[in-house]
């Protein structure tokens, strides 16, 4: 849209910087730069606004950013008390670019001016690439490793360290929740209003990572604010997320919905409305999905997340929802025990996930020499086009086809990789310390070695002699495509049965027994990994995991129990050994 009307030099006045604090955004006026924040102050006069209206409820007025390859961005202000609208932005290219104001203030309305953007070197915002993986602006790969921290729990100094040690130690992102009870200061006054206090030191910690070039993984709400009730009803959410989004959408972030979604009642709904507001205010489009106890995906049907993230702590959940979703999965490390931090670090990765880790599992020097070791073992690769790989024995394995091999094991033995014929440089490396282990170069199709001793897990990489190295000097994505494979559902091509629960009855108040019997024994299935999911009707919950293994006990979740559920439907998805995967489906009637 095209407009005439105000000259540059008629904004300066309201272009002039706030007082500068610790997380202070320049001017766009006044030295703007490609992927780095930037404001425009707009202050009315007495007067100028009708008594009824409120700043932060409702839209006062809107700017539209136009870059200079003509692409528009519209943006919304946020209110920070006294006479003064804030629109933070962030332009992703350098040149003039030029905005548009609309609004109530009629001083503001249809106006227009421009400002000249440098280049900031900034390889840009994070994004979905190549299916299953992660880049940013510059179409260069982006490795996500995420420590979580609670953002107001410290003061500034303490926080500013805590970011350095992390960045030190190889991550990229740092994760925590925007809505908390749990600070000394609440986010919402007592007349539903944002406190700004709190929004000011907020804004100091998430400044400060974004200057050291961190990717904010921002969960809109914890536990602590969501049994608050200022989530309760549809306007309620809509003021606040358009205030959460006009004030940090303009930063590297991704948004991580509310904690434990299943904890909470009547979450779907909720992040179904959270959802369309971020699809609504959020200019950039940054990535969406939600914390989780168990894993996110139940919640894909409703169409607003474009990656998951998964807690639990049993490998097969993450593995075989590889298989069945298209989407990246984060995978969230809550424990803190060094060797079992360390096994589930290493199995998720083989499985295809991106890690994030708790705070308290950061505080053990252990855990933090692991994370370390994995970041100069994955940053070594081609980690946005590694895959899980299956013809592996002994271990778990991702790689590139003809170019690079990652595996894991977690119990030690000899480990055997089927691998095609070409000349490669094995070298184990100990998660534990980051030793490395060189091995003479080797030429065959099986590599079978014990691994160096038998005290601990063992990490092996398997790259191509000269071919990685080659590839390496290009970051060019989708160099294979990625894999995609139908589900094999025809009961009789199915290797396996539901044998538990028998019958079409299930009485959900009791643990009811599940359990698979294999009816084809073969190479391929001699290992499975199932996971079993359920889904109550009629209701409006989605489906929960039930399950992992191929037997033990479920408990139908209280929250799917809603008044009419009649029937449950159970869903066992599997993979083999090769990664081949399959889905069953039963369906039972609940009894009391």
């Amino acid at each position: 849209m095209r407009v005439l009307g105000l000259c540059a030099c008629a904004l300066v006045a309201v272009l002039v910087p706030r007082p500068a604090t610790a997380g202070a955004v320049g001017s766009c006026s006044q030295g703007a730069r490609a992927f780095l924040p930037c404001e425009l102050a707009f202050d009315w006069r007495d007067g100028e606004l009708s008594q009824s209206t409120s700043p932060y409820k409702d839209e006062i007025l809107n700017v539209e950013f136009r870059s200079p390859q003509h692409i528009t961005y519209l943006i919304r202000p946020f209110w920070n008390g006294g006479h003064t609208l804030r629109v933070r932005f962030t332009p992703i290219m350098p040149g003039t670019w030029t905005y548009h104001v609309t609004g109530l203030i009629k001083r503001f309305d249809n106006q227009e001016s421009s400002f000249s953007v440098a280049e900031s070197g900034s390889p840009g915002f994070v994004d979905v690439a190549n299916l299953r993986h992660w880049w940013t602006t510059n179409k260069q790969p982006h490795l996500w490793l995420s420590a979580a921290t609670p953002f107001l729990e410290v003061d500034q100094s303490t926080f500013e360290s805590w970011l350095d040690a992390r960045k030190h130690d190889g991550f990229t992102h740092v994760r925590g929740p925007l809505l908390t009870h749990h600070a000394s200061i609440k986010p919402i006054t007592g007349d539903l209003q944002p406190n700004f206090v709190y929004f000011d030191a907020l804004d100091d910690r998430l400044l400060a990572a974004d200057r050291r070039g961190l990717t904010l993984d921002l969960l809109l709400a914890d536990e602590s604010f969501l049994r608050s009730g200022l989530l309760g009803n549809w306007q309620q959410r809509d003021s606040l997320m358009r205030y959460l989004v006009a004030r940090y959408g303009a930063l590297n972030v991704t948004w991580q919905g509310i904690e434990r979604f299943e904890d909470t009642p009547g979450a779907r709904a909720l992040l179904k409305d959270l959802g369309s507001f971020l699809r609504k205010y959020d200019t950039y489009h940054h990535p969406r999905s939600t914390d989780a106890c168990v894993i996110s995906s139940p919640l894909l049907p409703d169409g607003w997340m474009n990656y998951l993230i998964e807690a639990s702590p049993q490998p097969e959940l993450g593995a075989v929802e590889h298989q069945f979703t298209q989407m990246p999965e984060i995978h969230v490390i809550n424990v803190t025990d060094p060797d079992t931090f360390r096994h589930e670090l290493w199995t998720s990765t083989t499985n295809g996930e991106y890690p994030s880790l708790s705070y308290e599992s950061l505080r053990n020097e252990a855990n933090l020499r692991a994370v370390q070791t994995w970041f100069k073992v994955i940053s070594d690769t081609r980690h946005w086009e590694l895959e899980p790989y299956f013809d592996v024995d002994n271990a778990r394995a991702v790689g590139l086809e003809e170019v690079e091999y990652l595996a894991y094991a977690q119990t030690p033995g000899i480990v055997e990789i089927s691998l095609p014929k070409h000349k490669y440089n094995p070298l184990w490396v100990n998660p534990i310390s980051g030793e490395e282990i060189p091995l003479k170069d080797y030429r065959g199709e099986v590599f079978s070695r014990q691994t160096p001793d038998s005290s601990h897990d063992w990490v092996l990489q398997v790259p191509r002699e000269g071919h990685k190295a080659a590839m390496l000097r290009s970051y060019y994505f989708e160099s294979q495509d990625p894999p995609v494979q139908e589900i094999e559902s025809d009961p009789s091509k199915v290797p396996f049965q539901i044998t538990e629960p028998p019958g079409e009855q299930i009485n959900a108040r009791v643990p009811t027994p599940f359990r698979v019997k294999v009816t084809r024994a073969n190479r391929a299935s001699r290992t499975m990994q199932f996971v079993w999911w359920g889904e109550v009707v009629p209701g409006d919950q989605g489906a929960r995991v039930l399950g992992v293994g191929s037997f033990g006990n479920f408990t139908v979740p209280t929250e799917l129990m809603q008044p009419g559920a009649q029937t449950l439907s159970l869903r066992l998805l599997a993979i083999n050994a090769n990664g081949k995967a399959y889905e069953l489906d039963k369906v039972y009637h609940l009894g009391q």
